[in-house]
């Protein structure tokens, strides 16, 4: 499932062996459907991200927020009296509104709840959810703007060791994924932006998507013989394997390992490590559409004896792939993980 040549001549390059962990070895057994208890029911096209992206948009009504997530706005009612998870955005002489702290809450309760978690259960993961949103995404101010660029001129001259130091003390003073997010996203913006030569723009997207996956993949892994309940894949050799490397870092801040498979395994492979393993989930980051998608999808839901959650990450999914667990950005695949590796423990 590689790229091709111009697909991933300018994007990040994986870091080597940046998941850390084991998997357990399960041999024989009847076939378990893992897979099954969050990904039969179909989810509508509102609920496509557990965390929305740090641009979340408007304040909405209780009935368009209703129309968003596909339930009844009395469901939206029933949730705030019983689990507190209601609107807080109040404009004097109008209803309350949900804000997008609000929104995020109620996608992964209304998510989670549909794919048979009870509500109990999913209102708690729907609080930590937010809780961890809000505390590693602060609203960005000019500093980080400033540090962005900042970045970006440090790829543009090619200063590897800026970018390496830059990158390094973000992710230790703010963690991995307000670097990403506040930090790296904008830079690789500004790179996008320059008025410089497409070559000249190849080359410092490389070398910031590079750094980027060595000072992630120097963040401390669970130690050596931790199980690791999440396997990483790669639909593209290039960006998807970026994103991955993030995703493995962010998930180790939280002590969660997982083993990182890249990209171009072959299906096989990837059914046995899934039969060996026994994963709560296996990531499949997809940033752009892929012909090797349906076949990929395929061979992880009908393995013969384990069937993990799929999480479709990445915005490369199409609006139709409805029963998989979805999460377009990396603060939602984190969420998401987070949620089914608390169910499968």
């Amino acid at each position: 499932m590689g790229a091709t040549a111009h697909e991933s001549e300018d994007l990040p390059l994986p870091a080597s062996d940046p998941g850390r962990g084991v998997l357990g070895d399960h041999e024989g057994g009847s076939a378990v459907d893992h897979h099954a208890t969050f990904q039969s029911a179909q989810v509508g096209p509102g609920l496509r991200d557990l965390c929305p992206p740090t641009d979340a948009g408007e304040p909405l009504s209780a009935g368009a927020l209703a129309r968003r997530l596909g339930v009844a706005a009395t469901t939206l009612r029933t949730w705030h009296q019983r689990y507190g998870l209601g609107p807080t955005g109040h404009e004097a002489g109008r209803h309350r509104r949900y804000t997008p702290h609000d929104i995020t809450a109620l996608t992964t309760m209304a998510q989670l709840t549909t794919r048979g978690v009870p509500a109990a259960d999913a209102a708690r993961m729907a609080r930590r959810t937010t809780a961890d949103w809000t505390a590693r995404h602060p609203a960005a101010d000019p500093g980080t703007e400033s540090a962005a660029r900042g970045l970006a001129r440090a790829a543009r001259r090619m200063d590897v060791l800026t970018l390496r130091e830059a990158l390094a003390a973000a992710v230790a003073a703010h963690g991995v994924l307000r670097t990403w997010h506040t930090l790296a996203g904008p830079a690789f913006l500004h790179l996008g932006q320059a008025r410089d030569s497409d070559a000249r723009k190849s080359v410092a997207r490389r070398l910031l998507g590079r750094c980027l996956s060595e000072v992630f993949a120097q963040v401390p892994r669970p130690p050596a013989g931790s199980p690791a309940p999440v396997l990483l894949v790669a639909a593209d050799h290039g960006r998807d394997v970026g994103a991955l490397d993030a995703l493995a870092a962010a998930l180790a801040e939280r002590g969660t390992g997982c083993l990182h498979l890249g990209a171009g395994l072959p299906h096989e492979a990837l059914t046995e490590a899934v039969h060996r393993g026994h994963p709560a989930a296996v990531v499949v980051w997809s940033h752009a559409p892929h012909p090797g998608l349906p076949d990929l999808i395929v061979a992880l839901t009908t393995a013969p004896s384990w069937r993990p959650a799929v999480v479709a990450a990445g915005n490369g999914w199409p609006p139709e792939d409805t029963a998989l667990l979805s999460a377009a950005t990396l603060a939602a695949a984190v969420a998401a993980v987070a949620a089914l590796v608390n169910d499968h423990n």
